[in-house]
């Protein structure tokens, strides 16, 4: 498994803080700790993880959404819907994509690597495949993976469920991929933090354990709600939308949506399940 590196960390575009902030990407009040992180974590089911020599696949799951709020943004005049975003690595192996920059194309290609370990717990690369880009992002002064993540604001179904109408979205989210806040210790590999950089020659990924966040007030985290009217929605976040990433196959493959209904009334929003 990758060695921690903890002595170069992305930059941030909040102030330092508590629990050095610069690379939790400001994760406020740890989502009421025993809270929402609480609560997800007991709908986990925590099975004995493969043997030693398998293959030890990752398990991307989205917490829902949180501190949703509404945004009039002078400059565009946009009514803007912005929300906190969580991504947990609930697996048996670490989720991990690294760089490598390709001269022919002018592309920073990005490659999936799939670990294992022997009986003593040493863990080693199994297999290492291309997966898709990374792409700098000048707001936020760091590389990104492309297409980690969608977002989009759904219709009520007539049950209360979410509805097939899209009516906001956005799909080509991009995500600087680090171990923001440790939300499983109970998972049998959880790992140290172990990836905290975002610069275009280091690996990034989520631990086994942890959570990849990004807050409400980070760049990209709304959708365009301008023109919407006032009524019952559900906002839905997606990891890893069009399969580029292996989870190993089967349920976890298939859950890694998370929606929270909400009521839009003017510029106010209340979450109401």
């Amino acid at each position: 498994m990758p060695v921690m590196n903890v002595t170069k960390r992305k930059q941030s575009v909040f102030p330092p803080g508590p629990q050095n902030r610069s690379f939790v990407k400001w994760f406020p009040t740890l989502v009421c700790a025993a809270g929402l992180l609480g609560c997800f974590a007991l709908a986990v089911l925590v099975a004995q993880a493969n043997p030693p020599g398998t293959i030890h696949y990752p398990d991307l799951q989205t917490l829902p959404p949180y501190d949703i709020r509404i945004q009039n943004d002078p400059g565009t005049h946009q009514k803007l819907l912005r929300f906190s975003n969580a991504i947990a690595n609930l697996g048996e192996g670490p989720m991990e994509v690294v760089p490598q920059n390709n001269a022919v194309t002018g592309t920073t290609d990005a490659y999936q690597r799939l670990y294992s370990h022997d009986a003593d717990g040493n863990w080693y690369v199994v297999s290492t495949t291309y997966v898709g880009t990374f792409v700098f992002h000048p707001q936020h002064n760091h590389w990104h993976f492309e297409n980690f993540a969608r977002y989009e604001l759904h219709d009520v179904a007539p049950d209360g469920s979410v509805g097939g109408t899209v009516l906001a979205s956005n799909s080509k989210v991009s995500f600087c991929l680090t171990d923001s806040v440790l939300v499983d210790s109970s998972l049998e590999h959880v790992g140290a933090q172990t990836y905290v950089n975002c610069d275009q020659v280091d690996p990034q990924g989520i631990s086994v354990g942890w959570a990849d966040v990004y807050a409400s007030s980070l760049f990209g985290q709304s959708l365009d709600i301008t023109g919407i009217r006032n009524g019952d929605y559900w906002i839905v976040s997606t990891a890893d939308p069009d399969n580029l990433l292996n989870e190993g196959g089967g349920a976890a493959e298939s859950n890694n949506t998370a929606a929270v209904k909400l009521r839009i009334k003017g510029g106010k929003v209340t979450v109401i399940r």
